[in-house]
């Protein structure tokens, strides 16, 4: 079997795991895979693979070896993803509540199928944080969170 990364499939059934979630994926939320060059803005955004920082990675990635084969056929990767929320006022309490519903919505989606449609082995929320700003358009709030994944390389 030759070795390839299960990273790309995991991206892809994250973005789709969002995108068919009752309560994230519609009109009101727009869930974008990675950065765009799109002009579509929206008050609510999921991103997965991006979180908008220039300096940061959008996923890495561990090999392992796995039994005494000693061949590289486990990966271990976090996938980073952001939820941004933009008001348009200053209620920033308001932005806030509502990034970590969609928050807690995207931790049901990853629940539901830990094994991202069979892209990974398990999949899990590992760490998050939380930035505010006031900006032109009113008050926003992202939250940044990881999603820690095991997997078997493979076909």
């Amino acid at each position: 079997m030759p070795w390839s990364s299960k990273l790309p499939a995991a991206l892809d059934a994250l973005v789709v795991a969002f995108q068919g979630w009752p309560r994230i994926g519609g009109d009101k939320v727009i869930v974008k895979d990675g950065p765009s060059t799109s002009q579509t803005t929206g008050m609510e955004v999921v991103s997965v693979g991006w979180t908008g920082g220039d300096d940061e990675n959008g996923a890495e990635s561990t090999l392992l070896t796995e039994g005494l084969s000693g061949q590289v056929d486990r990966e271990q990767f976090t996938i980073r993803c952001v939820i941004a929320v933009l008001r348009g006022s200053d209620d920033m309490a308001s932005a806030r509540k509502r990034a970590y519903e969609l928050f807690s919505e995207a931790g049901a989606a990853i629940a539901a199928d830990r094994r991202l449609g069979g892209a990974v082995m398990r999949a899990m929320i590992s760490s998050h944080s939380l930035d505010q700003a006031q900006t032109q358009q009113g008050a926003q709030a992202s939250v940044m969170f990881d999603v820690s994944c095991d997997a078997y390389s493979g076909t």
